[in-house]
């Protein structure tokens, strides 16, 4: 178990990582179309941001050069668009987050830093940290910190922090942490950046996160002993049968074609409706 003092933050590694979990997502699952790519000097909604708008979100400068620099899954807003990272798990787009930040607007600075860092966690955060994720109360929130390097997963799933236990960060804070803030992040697990997100894509490499579609993500954990344990055993296979976990063979449209036939067929209320 890694301790802080073994963990270093790069902005050039936190932006590979996390652009190498799209990619990875693109050939498994998601359109190229609905990831969008920095232009070569930053986003402008973030580059070009109104000081005041950059000043009611909190963040430090490193956080803001982070976020103008990285990769994004397209997140509308809506149901029928956004696409899932993870099992219920939409990311944030930040871009056009910031594009809905105005001095006139009523989302304010604080509303957008408990949609994305969660309530508790917001009023706690120091301004080198961000959320990842955006969405309802059901959202996974998971937050990135560009001091220690780290990235928390608040209420992880518990399959996950047991699997992963010792590559998780032995997180002891300084002194002059806040208690609240300590307490916090002893109950979110922490890993590394690259660490997270490779933990993230072994989920999807032994078929414990299952895509039904382009945009939606099934955990078979969460199946286990439920009408629906037939319904994951089928999609596994079907991606089995299509040369997953080996990207050298696998077979993305074909697969996910399959796959939306067959859910069609055999389980229809529980069929992807988006896009």
């Amino acid at each position: 178990m890694p301790g802080l003092e073994d963990i270093t933050y790069s902005r050039e590694e936190t932006t590979a990582a996390i652009s190498g979990y799209y990619e990875f997502l693109i050939r498994m699952y998601l359109k190229d179309s609905q990831v969008v790519r920095p232009p070569a000097g930053g986003w402008p909604s973030i580059v070009n941001a109104d000081p005041e708008v950059v000043q009611s979100l909190g963040k430090t400068d490193e956080v803001l050069a982070l976020l103008a620099h990285l990769p994004y899954i397209r997140s509308p807003g809506n149901w029928n668009d956004d696409a899932e990272a993870a099992p219920g798990c939409r990311f944030a787009e930040w871009p056009r987050l910031l594009t809905t930040l105005s001095s006139s607007n009523a989302i304010t600075g604080e509303d957008m830093r408990a949609a994305t860092e969660g309530f508790t966690f917001a009023r706690l955060a120091p301004p080198h940290v961000v959320g990842l994720t955006r969405g309802d109360r059901e959202n996974p929130i998971m937050v990135l910190d560009t001091k220690l390097g780290i990235i928390h997963w608040e209420d992880c799933i518990s399959s996950i922090e047991r699997a992963h236990y010792g590559e998780s960060v032995d997180y002891e804070p300084d002194d002059d942490v806040p208690e609240e803030e300590a307490n916090w992040r002893y109950s979110a697990r922490a890993w590394a950046i690259p660490d997270f997100f490779e933990i993230l894509k072994q989920q999807f490499r032994t078929l414990d996160w299952i895509p039904i579609s382009h945009h939606t993500v099934l955990s078979a954990s969460d199946s286990e002993g439920t009408d629906e344990g037939g319904m994951v055993a089928m999609v596994q296979d079907i991606y089995r049968e299509h040369g997953w976990p080996d990207l050298t063979v696998y077979r993305k449209a074909a697969c996910l074609e399959a796959v939306r036939i067959a859910m069609a067929e055999r389980y229809p209320n529980s069929a992807c409706g988006r896009g």
